[in-house]
Parts: C-alpha cells; sequence; structure tokens
C-alpha cells in the first residue's frame, strides 16, 4: 500500500510539474504577444493589449510603464489604469519612472499611483528625499493629491528643498489638503527667493480661508517686510471671513498688529470696521492714527457720516484725524462740510471752511463768502 501511495505522489506531482510549465508557456507566450501588440501594433492593437493584462500582474509592469510614454493619451491612461490596478508591485518602477520630463507622462504616472492608493503611500513620502528632483516633485504632488494629512509633514519639509519647482509643487499639495498646521510654513514661504513659490504659497493661504487668518495677521509685524506686506494682501484677498478677526486685533497691545490691521481693513473697505477704525483716531501710536486717516479715507463716502460726527464732537487728536481723513476723500465730503458752516461752535465752522478750502470745490465757494461776515 505505501507503495502504492508513493507512486501517486510522484505521478501527482510530475502532473503539477507539466501543469505549471504550461501555465509558464502560456504566460511567455502572452507577454510575447502583449509586447509585439504595445510595441507594433495599431492604435487598437495597443488599447486592447493594455486593457487585457492587468490580472497577469508583475511580469507586465515594465512594458505598461512604457505604454505611459506612448504618443496617443488613450494608451497613456490605459496603462495608468492597469498598472493601477496591479497595485503594490507597479509602485516603486512607477516613482523611478517619475523622471520622465513629459508633462503629459507624468501626470499618467501619478494618477497610476494614485490608483494604486495606500500600498504607495509609504514609498511616496519616502520619495520626497530622493537625490532626483523630478522624483521628488512628482512625490509632492502624489501624496497631495491623496489629501491624506499625513503627508502635511513630509510636505512642510519640503518646502525647504533645495529645488524651487519641488517648493512650489510642495506650497501647492499643502492647500489640496488644507490642515492649519501648514500655514506657519506657507507664511515663511512668502519669503521664498523664487516668485513661483511665493505666489503659490500665497494662494495657498488664501485657499485655507479662516485657517490663515490669525497666523497672516500675526505675520502683518513679522521682521520681513515683504512678508508684512504678502500677509496683508493674503488678508485683503480672502476677504470677508477676515473683517471680524482684524476688528479684534485692533485692540491688540501691538501697534504694529493695529497699524497692519488698520491698512487691511481699509483695503478690505467693509463699512462694519468704520467705527471701530474711528475710535482707533486717538490711538497713543502716531503710525497707528496715520494708517487709521488713510484706511477711512480708502473706504471712503461710507465714513463721511461718523467722521462729521467726531469733526464736531471729539477731542483734539480725534478731531485732527477726522479733518485729514475727510480732506483725503475729498469732494464727496464737500456738501457735509457746508452743512456745518452755519454749526452754533466757532471752532467747527472755522476748522470746515479751512477743510473746503483745501479740498477746493467750487460749489463752496458762496456758502464761504457768506462767512466773512461771520
Amino acid at each position: 500500500m505505501a507503495i502504492i501511495k508513493k507512486f501517486l505522489n510522484l505521478f501527482r506531482s510530475g502532473k503539477r510539474g507539466e501543469e505549471e510549465e504550461e501555465r509558464l508557456r502560456s504566460q511567455k507566450e502572452r507577454y510575447e504577444t502583449f509586447l509585439k501588440a504595445l510595441t507594433e501594433g495599431d492604435l487598437d492593437t495597443r488599447w486592447n493589449a493594455v486593457r487585457s493584462v492587468g490580472d497577469l500582474g508583475e511580469p507586465f509592469i515594465e512594458p505598461l510603464i512604457r505604454g505611459l510614454q506612448d504618443d496617443y493619451w488613450v494608451i497613456r491612461r490605459g496603462s495608468a489604469d492597469t498598472l493601477g490596478k496591479i497595485g503594490a508591485p507597479a509602485v516603486e518602477p512607477l516613482i523611478q519612472g517619475l523622471t520622465e520630463p513629459g508633462d503629459d507622462v507624468r501626470q499618467e504616472t501619478i494618477r497610476a499611483l494614485l490608483l494604486v492608493g495606500e500600498p504607495a503611500f509609504g514609498p511616496l513620502v519616502a520619495a520626497t528625499k530622493n537625490s532626483h528632483p523630478l522624483i521628488r516633485r512628482g512625490a509632492v504632488q502624489a501624496i497631495g493629491n491623496m489629501g491624506d494629512a499625513r503627508a502635511v509633514p513630509p510636505l512642510v519639509e519640503a518646502l525647504k528643498d533645495p529645488d524651487p519647482s519641488v517648493r512650489r509643487e510642495s506650497a501647492m499639495a499643502l492647500g489640496r489638503i488644507g490642515d492649519a498646521q501648514s500655514v506657519g510654513a506657507l507664511i515663511e514661504s512668502l519669503n521664498d527667493a523664487k516668485e513661483p513659490v511665493r505666489m503659490a504659497a500665497m494662494a495657498t493661504l488664501c485657499a485655507l480661508g479662516e485657517l490663515s487668518i490669525e497666523p497672516l495677521i500675526r505675520a502683518l509685524v513679522d521682521q520681513n517686510e515683504d512678508v508684512q506686506r504678502r500677509a496683508a494682501l493674503a488678508l485683503v484677498t480672502i476677504g470677508e471671513p477676515s473683517v471680524e478677526p482684524l476688528i479684534r486685533a485692533m485692540g491688540d497691545a501691538n501697534a504694529g498688529i493695529r497699524k497692519g490691521s488698520a491698512e487691511v481693513l481699509g483695503q478690505i473697505g467693509n463699512t462694519k470696521a468704520v467705527p471701530v477704525i474711528i475710535e482707533t483716531l486717538n490711538d497713543p501710536d502716531r503710525a497707528v492714527r496715520i494708517e487709521v486717516v488713510k484706511s477711512l479715507a480708502a473706504i471712503g463716502v461710507p465714513t463721511i457720516a461718523p467722521l462729521m460726527q467726531v469733526f464736531r464732537e471729539g477731542d483734539l487728536m480725534v478731531r485732527t484725524g477726522a479733518m485729514e481723513a475727510l480732506w483725503m476723500i475729498g469732494q464727496p465730503a464737500t456738501t457735509p462740510l457746508i452743512m456745518v458752516l452755519k454749526d452754533n461752535q466757532s471752532d467747527v465752522r472755522k476748522r470746515a471752511a479751512l477743510l473746503l478750502g483745501e479740498i477746493g470745490d467750487t460749489k463752496a465757494v458762496d456758502h464761504l463768502t457768506v462767512l466773512l461776515a461771520d
């Protein structure tokens, strides 16, 4: 009985060996057919080839990588789809394929990595440290497109990459993830030596919206004046959501914050800020007062009525600031000033006459002439 059993095992083993040989022979034939179709076939033949081998796995990765460089986008797209189905074994060859300089090829390579998904994440993070700048750039773009918050630390690190295209791509990628922990590093990038990097950081900070506002307000007193200026521009671009935080910042202990906030509020032009800005006409810091006046003048006509009130009733410092703002607003302030030429307070009449003279609107001439008999 034992001899018979041993014989049967040998027979089965031999049969399995024959089956394995047949499988390998079939795979080899299919591989050769696929290669011929991909390299020599017409468009339809190549298309059918790249769509038919996703279940065969690793042996077909290399020719599919070559398919990503095909002249026709449909072959590139089909190759990317199939590589995505093959999954983890295709990740490292795809990452190496990022050295291809053509954008059309690189985009499909990145797309294939995105289709692979989670198995590609770790290798892509590691690739952000690759010696080849094109691989680093592609890896940064890919993990940014994955939208995974785990990518934020390596992307923040990539903002310091020696290659400006990697830094720019990193700033853009952080915008696609939208995580608050990236804001500080993006603000630092507002001082990058390369304008495309600065512009990308600015665009991302604006896209992050409310997440960026408080750090941007703090950046209004950055040691670097360029960062200050770009932070202000970002707040203006964010617009309405910035108004309330900037109004609160008008009461900040730091005079630079108050000054910068007044400037930005003036550029945004939201009338909600006018009462608070007018209250700051008596700020103890002269530079803040100057910026407050400019801000009120920038907002323009909506500030005239409240300015006229403090023009008549405020203390000396407030009245002086109100006068300067009204003068900067110019002709729109003429009629309200004419109206107070009959005010009971002689000092009010005097200051109104002085302002009308500075504004120089001829429609005030007759009203001023009457005052010659005051």
